[in-house]
């Protein structure tokens, strides 16, 4: 009996620990899932590039953007685009290290809007926020970029 309960008390804290992600997943699975993922360079540019088409447009649209710490914990950025606003959720709640400011933070924002840096990079901010803050959200390489 002792046995037993020992090997299920093991198979109990190695299944919890695996379902202890909080949402969070590899850079792989959320390429695989649709995300637009920033790390080194920018995974699913389409996708993203369709987003803001859709958002000139004034077409319902949704995307993530997924960031990496440098530790590889993910940080989700929530874009919910009704037609008139974009519905801006930032969540650094899997960030190990976020310290204080660890959590989710929404926001409503009226754009994104677009800066080139002296690298030759096309930084893209989801702007016009109610709290009055530009949030980063991808670079990219201006010559990957279909629409300039």
């Amino acid at each position: 009996m002792k046995r037993f309960l020992l090997i299920m008390l093991l198979f109990s804290i190695v299944i919890s620990t695996m379902g202890c992600s909080n949402g969070a997943y590899s850079s792989e699975e959320a390429i695989k899932r649709g995300d637009i993922v920033y790390q080194v360079e920018v995974a699913n540019l389409d996708r993203f590039e369709n987003f803001l088409n859709n958002l000139s447009n004034k077409k319902e649209d949704t995307i993530r953007v997924t960031g990496y710490t440098h530790e590889g914990d993910p940080i989700f950025q929530d874009l919910q685009f009704d037609g008139k606003a974009i519905q801006y959720t930032y969540d650094n709640s899997n960030d190990e290290y976020a310290g204080k400011d660890k959590g989710i933070e929404k926001d409503v924002c009226t754009e994104i809007i677009k800066k080139e840096n002296e690298q030759g990079k096309v930084e893209f901010f989801v702007s016009g926020c109610s709290k009055g803050n530009d949030r980063f959200l991808n670079s990219v390489e201006k010559d990957k970029l279909k629409h300039n």
